[in-house]
């Protein structure tokens, strides 16, 4: 029995504040025999905590999101990007909107909710906007920004909880006076756990910021008014759906047993009360004889319950009890770094409520960062490794070393060129034939890596000249049983399937088998049209290529965690991983080029040094025309300022120089964060007061430094580069806001 043989098979569906957690919990602790698969819409989570501030612009996207793909690859989960459309509770399966379906023995749900729009009659949505899921107004924003843009609007907020509230004071705050507010609702600050002290607050701050209120019930939207139940009507711009919470479609037409407003009723283990191999949680649920208003803050304790009692059912162990509070600390955003809070009687405004709400939001988003490290798995203890610690890419990059290949192929004789695909001559035709072999990788939906398989291989038929006509496939699936076995498997053909309907092509035969390391082998075989050859290149020929370089780098940076690749970047790779050379491959034949070659593993530089020896020539790869060099480092200044054109100078007083760099070294002590990744090289509160303190460094060198920079300015070997100086933040934001 081998430590990855799978028996059991988690399913989470939604990466809600709790379901991140159990994924948490997996990347800490190897639970040996369970395969975890987390079906979510989209690449990243949104945290809720965070979003009004992300609003206003005081953080990032990047900063209230959670890398679910990078959650997943720490976990050792496959992440599917995928939509449930139904579930099947007697055969405990799930349809999903694209993909196959999935089958599991223990499930999660925690897919948030959606903005209740019961009682509310919508003719035209092109101006009205939902705020949940809370992705979909991230998402939205940039359709809000183009409204908007610089004339006054009018904005309805249809609700009248603290939700509607915070949204109404971080619009306000991002459009400044652009826009005229208005809160609309039956039900205004109705909250049982909002004090008066608070509530009045809260409409003190809304009248200060010019935000007004309506009590009403809306029961029309149209394009541009909304309609009061009392027959009033109300012009508006844009109109914004908070009033209240729902599930969604696939949950409201399950078997679940629901509660009178039609949640999905759990017991205090938060499993469903009809169903206990489900789990729910979040705002989908509702705690029997529990009832407490929707909340992210109780999403978040939930999964502090859920992470353990997921395994205590796997295991057979008795579960634990989730005892929801009867109030909570709340935390509402205002303005200009202010934040309100409540909490039992207690009241209170200001700047420092904020920096509260800030360090609470920032360390929970904190937990599910894992840059820099290459596994957050614990491991068995292994033989001391060098010092230089090679890098292997799991795909292309993980061939054996060139020369090795290269003196073995001339030793054999049987393959000079190195060509990709060979040619098997017969008496009535010419065929070509390739086999690749790659491994799965980590985390990666088993449905892409199917097609990623297939468009490898491909590559090298159609660089040969040639057009695929069959295919044989070989599987290595994990060692597993019953549903995950037939879950890998039919991933995988299906992956595969989609792409060779393209081609036309047929898979003709293969063969299956379990291995630790799960991966496709595909043996391919194409009509041979026009011989390619590697040592046909020409005088003036032009290099084209038909996909970005650099995925086995990204790729690589992806299995060493690097923060180098952003939840961003590793979608664009992925679309681009599955875009085939079809296309590429006609458009060389209809211009008659000369050589098609596959850039595979070995790089650009060295197929292309390959085609220059065989046909006895060079070539010239033009660099870009535009870069930018971050820091600037003395000593190197006389070899790297020669090409530069442009030098912008951060020129900020000696004030408020020593305060980032006090503010700095504090930050990073507190945090623990590497200086230099894998150096060990951490800011101490020691070394603060030390002679080796970054703050006493600034303060002896600010000057001198300065006089430095103002001699270079002057210094007529750099007659040719423009000096750009900034005495101000003020001046720096204004520049970079610049088209």
């Amino acid at each position: 029995m081998f430590e990855n043989n799978f028996t059991k098979q988690l399913v989470l569906i939604g990466g809600g504040h709790a379901n991140v957690q159990v994924l948490k919990k997996l990347s800490m602790n190897t639970i040996k025999g369970l395969h975890t698969i987390l079906i979510s819409e989209h690449f990243e989570a949104t945290y809720s905590g965070m979003t009004p501030g992300y609003i206003h612009k005081d953080f990032s996207k990047e900063e209230i999101s959670i890398d679910l793909q990078r959650l997943c690859f720490n976990a050792g989960a496959t992440f599917i990007k995928d939509k449930v459309v139904k579930i099947d509770n007697n055969y405990q399966k799930l349809e999903l909107h694209n993909l196959p379906s999935v089958h599991y023995d223990v499930l999660s749900i925690n897919t948030g909710s959606i903005s209740s729009t019961e009682g509310i009659k919508i003719e035209n949505s092109s101006r009205c906007f939902l705020v949940k899921p809370i992705s979909l107004l991230v998402k939205n924003l940039s359709k809000i920004d183009q409204i908007i843009k610089n004339k006054k609007n009018k904005i309805a907020i249809i609700g009248g909880g603290v939700a509607s509230y915070e949204l109404a004071f971080s619009l306000s705050r991002r459009y400044e006076n652009n826009l005229e507010i208005t809160i609309l609702g039956k039900n205004i600050l109705k909250e049982k756990n909002l004090n008066k002290k608070t509530k009045k607050n809260l409409k003190k701050i809304s009248n200060y910021l010019g935000i007004k209120e309506i009590q009403g019930e809306v029961v029309l939207i149209s394009e541009t008014h909304l309609t009061l139940k009392n027959g009033d009507i109300f012009e508006y711009d844009i109109s914004l759906v908070s009033s209240g919470a729902d599930i969604e479609n696939w949950l409201s037409k399950s078997n679940f047993k629901k509660d009178k407003n039609g949640f999905i009723a759990v017991n205090n283990n938060l499993l469903s009360t009809n169903d206990k191999n489900v789990f729910v949680t979040g705002d989908a649920c509702s705690i029997e004889n529990n009832f407490r208003p929707k909340s992210g803050v109780m999403a978040v304790r939930q999964g502090q319950v859920l992470k353990e009692n997921i395994f205590y059912k796997l295991t057979g162990r008795p579960l634990i009890k989730f005892r929801p509070q009867k109030n909570w600390l709340y935390l509402i955003g205002t303005y200009k770094n202010y934040a309100l809070l409540n909490y039992f009687f207690l009241s209170f405004h200001g700047r420092w409520c904020w920096k509260l709400k800030e360090w609470i939001d920032k360390g929970f988003i904190k937990k599910f960062k894992f840059t820099n490290n290459i596994s957050m798995t614990k491991k068995n203890l292994e033989l001391e490794k060098s010092k230089d610690i090679k890098m292997y890419c799991q795909g292309c990059g993980s061939k054996v070393s060139k020369n090795t290949l290269v003196n073995f192929l001339n030793e054999e004789k049987s393959n000079p060129e190195l060509s990709d695909a060979s040619i098997i001559n017969t008496s009535t035709s010419s065929l070509l034939q390739s086999i690749d072999h790659i491994k799965l990788f980590t985390s990666l939906n088993p449905y892409d890596f199917g097609i990623i398989s297939y468009l490898h291989s491909q590559n090298d038929i159609l660089s040969s000249g040639g057009s695929v006509q069959t295919i044989s496939v070989s599987q290595a699936l994990p060692f597993s049983e019953g549903i995950i076995e037939k879950f890998y498997m039919e991933y995988f053909m299906k992956g595969i399937k989609s792409e060779s309907i393209k081609d036309d092509s047929v898979i003709v035969s293969g063969h299956s088998y379990q291995s630790k390391e799960p991966g496709i082998t595909i043996t391919m075989n194409g009509v041979f049209e026009k011989q390619i050859s590697k040592n046909q290149g020409q005088e003036d020929d032009l290099i084209y290529l038909s996909k970005p370089l650099g995925t086995g780098y990204l790729l690589a940076a992806y299995f060493n965690n690097s923060d180098f690749l952003s939840s961003i970047d590793f979608q664009n790779l992925l679309e681009w991983l599955k875009k085939g050379n079809s296309k590429a491959s006609e458009i060389s034949k209809s211009f008659k080029s000369n050589i098609t070659t596959d850039i595979s593993g070995f790089g650009l530089a060295s197929h292309l040094s390959d085609i220059c020896k065989s046909s006895k020539l060079s070539a010239e790869i033009s660099p870009l025309s535009n870069w930018v060099l971050n820091e600037n480092y003395t000593r190197s200044i006389p070899i790297k300022w020669d090409k530069v054109d442009l030098v912008i100078w951060l020129d900020y007083s000696f004030a408020r120089t020593v305060f980032q760099a006090i503010r700095r070294a504090i930050s990073r002590a507190w945090s623990q964060k590497e200086l230099w990744a894998g150096t060990g090289n951490k800011e101490t509160f020691r070394k603060l007061f030390s002679k080796d303190s970054i703050v006493l460094y600034t303060i002896k060198t600010h000057n001198k430094v300065r006089r430095k920079y103002e001699l270079l300015m002057s210094d007529k070997s750099y007659s040719h580069i423009e000096f750009v100086r900034f005495r101000l933040r003020k001046e720096s934001e204004d520049f970079l806001q610049q088209d």
